[in-house]
């Protein structure tokens, strides 16, 4: 009887050891899934990132929800409008009217580097207007979840935070 109640807990726990191992794997395999999808997104250079929040290099965190605000990729190219909250230095940026992080054009020195270990992928490249030069360093991990720091010629240092997806298109 020992014999059987020692086997009959044995296996017990075996299974559930078992079921335990096959959700992280499943898990595991879910989000190898989600990183490969980014990943394909990234490479298609057809994307979009939508700021959820904005720190500025002060701390001072902004919600952006309620603002219109998008950073889109298009093959060589960006359209840009994202709102900014920092100093300005005297110089070209303080020079215009637009408030914000304003481009439409080619960007410059786009690169992209994975890191499969992590699961994250890294984007860099710069914007250069009449009067500023912005430079982009976006980490975009599985699910879309991004991070975007922003460094200018004339401002501040800005970080933000949102989503990165396929280009939505207005109806």
């Amino acid at each position: 009887m020992k014999k059987l109640t020692f086997l009959f807990i044995f296996s017990l726990l075996l299974t559930s050891t078992m079921h335990s191992q096959s959700k992280k794997e499943l898990k595991a395999e879910a989000a190898a899934k989600e990183f490969k999808a980014m990943n394909e997104l990234i490479d298609s250079k057809n994307y979009e990132f939508m700021a959820d929040w904005a720190t500025s290099q002060g701390g001072r965190r902004v919600n952006l929800t309620t603002n219109a605000n998008f950073l889109k990729i298009k093959n060589d190219s960006a359209d840009i409008y994202l709102p900014y909250f920092g100093t300005m230095t005297s110089g070209g940026a303080a020079m215009t009217s637009d408030g914000g992080i304003v481009f439409s054009g080619v960007i410059d020195k786009y690169e992209k580097t994975i890191d499969e270990k992590k699961l994250k992928i890294t984007v860099r490249f710069s914007a250069k207007t009449n009067n500023d030069q912005f430079d982009f360093f976006m980490t975009m991990y599985k699910g879309g979840n991004t991070l975007v720091n922003l460094n200018s010629n004339y401002r501040s240092g800005i970080k933000y935070d949102g989503r990165t997806g396929e280009i939505r298109v207005k109806k």
